[in-house]
């Protein structure tokens, strides 16, 4: 009988698993996108997802309270998948957002719908719980992987066409990781027409390193009485001590950043027409 019992409690141990978060995953506010380059891929969100204050933001280290009985009613207990991140954004809608890794290659697809573009497509599911409305889009990529984007919103806020703001993260984020190369450790806007884009470089302060993987290289376009962030590059020992761009002449203010968004160094630079 003990045997049993032992047996019970180690199956429900067990399909109790904790979910883990995906290792190597960096996230830098006033940027839409989550960077790993771990996992060889970036993941694109909104400009309002900032980091986590303690009542939203974005997570990468911990659920919010209804997350993990989401997951599951979804089928994605945490023996079968690992998150990225979940989110709250900053604006009035309220949803959360939730992206995962699958741990095993099968997945039942059985009563989903596609949704297909020209080089890119994704399968979703709605259901109703709890006062709740639920979306589970499924992104096919690479060798048989997937990775999952979990939406869901209480109903006295789901109006009309809710879903159009995850239908635009679920398509973009569809046709860039089931391109050939779905991973780049930058991003960048600019502000200005192409063809007033110049060649520019900036020499990298080595010292920010010290013992450090990885810091976060931010530039910031100045004008009469604000700034707003241009460019950012997740940087590693093994880059070259001066970084090619194509800036839009203006003003620039340099910062470098640890991995904690601890201030280590300024510049700036200057880019003529």
């Amino acid at each position: 009988m003990r045997f049993f019992i032992l047996v019970f409690v180690f199956l429900s141990l067990a399909s109790c698993k904790k979910y883990a978060f995906v290792k190597g995953g960096h996230f830098i506010d006033g940027v839409d996108a989550y960077f790993n380059p771990t996992q060889h891929l970036n993941i694109w969100v909104y400009m309002d997802y900032l980091a986590y204050d303690g009542n939203r933001g974005l997570r990468m280290d911990s659920l919010y309270p209804k997350d993990r009985e989401i997951f599951k009613l979804i089928g994605l207990r945490g023996r079968r998948a690992q998150v990225f991140f979940t989110a709250k954004p900053m604006n009035s809608l309220n949803y959360h957002l939730a992206v995962l890794k699958h741990k095993r290659r099968k997945f039942k697809t059985h009563g989903y719908q596609q949704f297909k573009e020209r080089n890119s497509f994704y399968l979703y599911k709605d259901i109703e719980h709890d006062f709740l409305v639920i979306r589970h889009v499924l992104i096919p990529y690479g060798k048989n992987e997937h990775i999952s984007m979990v939406y869901y919103i209480d109903k006295d806020k789901h109006t009309f066409d809710p879903f159009k703001r995850l239908n635009y993260l679920a398509e973009i984020n569809a046709r860039e990781l089931q391109k050939a190369t779905p991973f780049r450790n930058f991003w960048q806007v600019s502000d200005c027409p192409e063809e007033k884009i110049v060649p520019a470089s900036i020499k990298i302060w080595r010292h920010a390193y010290k013992k450090r993987e990885i810091i976060y290289l931010k530039m910031f376009t100045l004008y009469d009485d604000h700034r707003g962030i241009s460019f950012v590059k997740l940087l590693t020992k093994d880059d070259p001590d001066s970084l090619p761009l194509a800036l839009c002449p203006n003003s620039y203010a340099i910062e470098y950043r640890d991995a904690d968004h601890k201030l280590l160094a300024v510049d700036t630079l200057h880019v003529a027409e």
